[in-house]
């Protein structure tokens, strides 16, 4: 049975989410789907929701990834391997030296801790965010699609569950926008957001 759409419905991961930015501009949806394992709806509405765009290069392609009508590929007729490729490959079985077992952790360019769940040999879906974990194993639910968990005291090895913060992307867009503002309009900025959203959740209830 095919594991395809595996991880269609299921919420989208901050690694994931970024590695389909990096890809989205030159890659094709349907190509994009078989490498997160999900539907092409599933990426196009990611695409909309974050207002990505296919790059100017993409689009001018007449037919992205494919050969033009009556152009016989280069290599029709070859089984072409790379000189020396044969000395490279890895054989069935064998693991590459970068390779970690379950359970191994790393920090990313940006500080945060990752820990590898699962040995697919996709790292994006492999590799999930400590701070993610520690949030779902306190909560006991998945971190919900369209949001992300911070540091409240900005310490990024600080796992307590009192500082784990769970927010939307939405807000935390507009934190890092008004982060650079000279003090104290940050602080003024956060709780005049709070309290709005503390106002409408009340209204919402009565």
């Amino acid at each position: 049975m095919t594991d395809y759409l595996a991880n269609n419905g299921k919420p989208w991961s901050p690694e994931d989410l970024a590695a389909l930015e990096r890809n989205y501009p030159d890659t094709n949806n349907a190509t994009l789907a078989r490498m997160f394992r999900r539907s092409a709806s599933s990426i196009k509405n990611q695409a909309i929701n974050h207002g990505w765009r296919k790059s100017t290069e993409y689009m001018e392609r007449e037919k992205p990834g494919c050969f033009k009508p009556n152009l016989t590929p280069w290599n029709k007729g070859t089984n072409f391997s790379p000189p020396g490729s044969e000395r490279t490959r890895f054989k069935k079985g064998h693991k590459p030296a970068t390779w970690l077992p379950i359970d191994s952790e790393r920090v990313t360019k940006d500080g945060y801790l990752e820990r590898k769940l699962t040995d697919t040999g996709y790292p994006p879906k492999d590799w999930v965010s400590v701070s993610h974990i520690e949030w779902e194993k306190h909560n006991g639910r998945p971190v919900p699609k369209g949001h992300a968990v911070i540091f409240r005291d900005g310490d990024k090895r600080n796992f307590a569950p009192a500082n784990l913060e769970l927010i939307s992307r939405a807000d935390l867009m507009r934190r890092n926008s008004y982060l650079n503002l000279p003090e104290p309009l940050p602080q003024i900025v956060q709780l005049r957001g709070a309290l709005n959203r503390k106002i409408n959740r009340r209204s919402k209830q009565e």
